[in-house]
């Protein structure tokens, strides 16, 4: 089933067959309901805001104030000695396809992070304190190209089954997860706009690039049941473990709670990570890394569009005004269960920022969806989709038409220390929506519905997978939609010079939206 596009075109065109998330009517409850709050709501405004660049300097002051409120205490910057990005002068080049028909000139750019992990470490780090120099100018960034995750030592690239990049998102709206870390090819980078677009970067918005880093470390792990890959399965999908810290209990398991991102884990001063072989880990001796990412940029900012970014994240939890779920309740690790709280309704525009895939051998492929209202016309001049290991697919629709649907690439390599870009039992690749958008992009008008829909696979047989454990239920998955975006209008918000921000779903936070305020 997973062999042929006309295969997989099939999963989408028979959606009906399908099930749809089926969410355990069970209550369970949370002895520390403050913790999970902060959780859930960091999850939205940190995590997967990020991705999108959403109210940057806002979100990361609402961020410390929750931090500070909740704990008495903020996070210290783990690695704070980053060198800013590196320009490639001589490589830059001229193209002529701007709006205004004058050339602008192309410069590659390379942005590093370095980071030490020792075996078995989570770490999850705040944009509040985590951040490298950013460039002096004003810029637009025009294409991302290219990441790698390389080891410092050795320079050689990284495989997830030593690291899982759980995700990178930065204040400039670049971000990174562990399927945009396979070879490109120059036909086909991690992000490109149509012709005249780039998504443009301020320097007094931007002195600092902000860092959110999600990293995991699989490296020695302790099998579990015999089974690496479960053990690989269970460190990076957030599964409850003793080890992780003390806001990870079995009740959260498959939440951010239990993959580093806890209170205890980020300010609470604990040590947070997955058994190894070495019962007694030395936590002094880490391995060094760097990731890297090329981007292209322009200094010629006024002969590109800007670009804002649209975020869809299925599925949907079906709010009302209170933030309290309508119809269903669901289980604590699908992050639709903290819709409850009020706060991560608003900040998620009511979908769900990870949800669970239950085992399922007897009906296997979950569907997510969700439907959004355009407020306002424009021009989608980007479509890019995130999903995390068992997905197979993800579509976009608008006005029930479909758009575009972006198939997934499965590693087949399972030795370690060669199969770096081609790793076993892990999602590599996502593909693009590049030509379906094209050179003219895709118009909308005021009141269109866009809809996304997911498919993932529960059951035990898929045969992506190589083990006993490393197939079946998965959690903290993530099914997005990240959508480029030339706004229509003539408000102060679109025609004023600033640089690009995001949105998530319905546009929660539009009503009292004030980029500038602190």
């Amino acid at each position: 089933m997973f062999a042929t596009k006309d295969e997989i075109i099939r999963l989408v065109e028979k959606r009906g067959a399908y099930a749809e998330i089926k969410e355990d009517t069970k209550h369970y409850r949370i002895q520390n309901q403050r913790s999970r709050a902060y959780v859930l709501i960091c999850a939205s405004i940190v995590v997967c805001t990020a991705i999108i660049g959403l109210g940057l300097n806002n979100r990361s002051t609402i961020t410390g104030r929750l931090t500070k409120s909740l704990k008495g205490s903020s996070p210290k910057c783990l690695f704070c000695s980053q060198n800013p990005p590196k320009l490639h002068h001589d490589q830059s080049y001229t193209i002529n396809n701007v709006n205004n028909g004058a050339p602008a000139v192309v410069i590659p750019m390379t942005i590093t992070y370095e980071y030490d992990l020792y075996d078995g470490q989570n770490i999850f780090t705040m944009k509040e304190t985590e951040s490298i120099p950013n460039l002096d100018f004003d810029y637009v960034i025009v294409e991302m190209s290219e990441a790698r995750n390389i080891n410092r030592d050795t320079n050689k690239l990284v495989s997830l089954d030593e690291i899982y990049l759980h995700h990178l998102t930065t204040s400039i709206g670049i971000g990174l997860g562990a399927e945009m870390l396979a070879a490109r090819t120059k036909d086909t980078p991690l992000l490109k706009y149509s012709k005249g677009y780039a998504k443009h970067i301020l320097a007094k918005d931007n002195p600092n690039i902000k860092m959110n880093a999600h990293l995991i470390s699989n490296k020695n792990l302790a099998p579990i049941e015999g089974s690496t890959s479960r053990a690989r399965k269970e460190c990076n999908e957030c599964w409850y473990s003793p080890g992780k810290g003390s806001d990870c209990t079995p009740e959260v398991s498959g939440t951010f709670a239990c993959c580093g991102d806890s209170f205890k884990c980020t300010v609470g001063g604990e040590e947070c990570a997955c058994a190894t072989t070495n019962i007694e880990v030395d936590k002094s001796k880490t391995t060094k890394y760097r990731i890297e990412i090329d981007l292209l940029i322009s200094r010629d900012i006024n002969k590109f569009k800007r670009v804002d970014n649209w975020l869809f994240m299925a599925p949907t939890c079906s709010v009302n005004l209170n933030g309290k779920s309508v119809f269903t309740e669901v289980t604590p690790d699908n992050a639709c269960f903290g819709q409850n709280d009020g706060l991560a309704a608003l900040y998620s525009g009511g979908g769900s920022t990870f949800h669970s895939v239950p085992e399922n051998n007897s009906n296997p492929y979950l569907k997510t969806k969700i439907n959004v209202v355009a407020p306002t016309g424009g021009k989608i001049v980007s479509a890019q989709a995130h999903l995390h290991t068992g997905g197979i697919n993800a579509t976009l629709f608008l006005n029930g038409v479909a758009q575009c649907t972006a198939t997934t690439v499965y590693g087949t390599n399972s030795d370690v220390a060669t199969n770096a870009q081609n790793e076993q039992n892990h999602l590599i690749k996502i593909g693009s929506c590049y030509d379906e958008v094209g050179e003219a992009g895709i118009s909308f008008e005021e009141g269109d519905v866009f809809t996304t829909e997911s498919f993932y696979y529960g059951g035990t047989d898929d045969t992506r997978m190589d083990e006993i454990g490393a197939a079946g239920e998965h959690k903290n998955v993530m099914s997005y939609f990240n959508l480029g975006v030339d706004f229509d209008g003539d408000t102060k918000f679109v025609t004023e010079e600033r640089s690009s921000v995001g949105f998530v779903n319905n546009f929660a936070l539009v009503a009292d939206y004030d980029y500038k305020k602190n």
